[in-house]
Order: structure tokens, then sequence, then C-alpha cells
């Protein structure tokens, strides 16, 4: 009984901090899971494609994106975007920024809320560089 009011109590507590930052009602959210990928900036993949939105050569684009605004994801081999929510969205990415246009492991959980079909979001806990 006392897991089941923990695990309840965690989802209302992220729920609401997603709701706090105006992303709407979360409806579902995945088991904890790692995903492996590229940091990139989601409007330049949406506008440019893979090609001209990852690898080392667009990074000044990307962090010049997210200093006016933009959004970090990661982008994943076989599950696709996912665009980095939580903790890590906190001053522009700050912690996140570094991280652009290498490949890294996030570890969190996937998030669907009920205003948002054309992203998928990752609210990340831990990223680290993935082990040789």
């Amino acid at each position: 009984m006392t897991k089941t009011i923990t695990i309840v109590a965690i989802t209302v507590a992220l729920s609401a901090m997603l709701l706090a930052q105006g992303l709407g009602p979360v409806i579902n959210r995945s088991a904890p899971k790692t995903l492996k990928g590229e940091i990139l900036e989601i409007s330049c993949y949406k506008e440019k494609g893979v090609a001209g939105s990852t690898g080392s050569s667009h990074v000044m684009c990307a962090k010049d994106c997210v200093s006016k605004g933009g959004s970090l994801g990661i982008l994943t081999d076989g599950d696709g975007l996912f665009k980095v929510v939580g903790v890590l969205e906190k001053d522009k990415y700050a912690k996140l920024v570094p991280y652009i246009g290498k490949t890294v492991e996030l570890t969190g959980t996937e998030v669907v809320i009920s205003n948002n079909y054309d992203v998928k979001l990752f609210d990340v806990e831990k990223v680290a560089l993935p082990k040789r």
C-alpha cells in the first residue's frame, strides 16, 4: 500500500511540474528507460531534416536557436525524435547544450500529454556519454 501511494505521489508531482511548464495534462508516462541518440535542436530538424541538423557542423546553429528559445531533443535510431522536457529545460537547456551534436544516453520517462501529437516528449533524469 505504501509503495502504491509513493508511486501515485510521484506521478502527481511530475504531472504538476509538466502542467506548470504549460505542456498540458499528462495522460501517460512510460516506465523509466534509456534512449541513445544525438542531441539536436528540434526546429532545425523539422526545417532541414537529418542531414542539415545533425553532426558537429550544425552545433553552432543549434546553440544559436536554443539561445533564442528553441528546444532540444534526442534523435534515436529506432524510436525517432523526442523533445527533452523537465529539469533539463531550465535556463535554456544549460546542462544539455554541451552535448549538442553528440551521441548520448538519456535516462527518463516518455511522456504523453493530451494536447501534443506531433512530437514525443522525454522527461530526462540523467544524461551521460555512452560507454565505448
